[in-house]
């Protein structure tokens, strides 16, 4: 079932009946869990691949340094 609403016309001439479609809600809150899960796993990708580059320069240059 649509919910409907009742809005005044721009002009101020009538009301107009907006209905809110159930499929359009749904589409939206699923765009939201994707666009959140899509964020979440770039933000883990980029962690790791920080990661990976500290690791790999501090192994390089851990071995290079001998005079302390």
């Amino acid at each position: 079932m649509a919910d409907k609403h009742q809005h005044s016309h721009p002009n101020g001439r009538g009301r107009v009946n907006l209905t809110r479609n159930p499929t359009t809600s749904f589409l939206t809150a699923t765009t939201l869990i994707y666009a959140t899960g899509a964020g979440i796993t770039a933000a883990a990708g980029t962690r790791l691949a920080l990661q990976w580059i500290l690791v790999k320069g501090f192994k390089l240059y851990s071995f290079q340094s001998t005079d302390l």
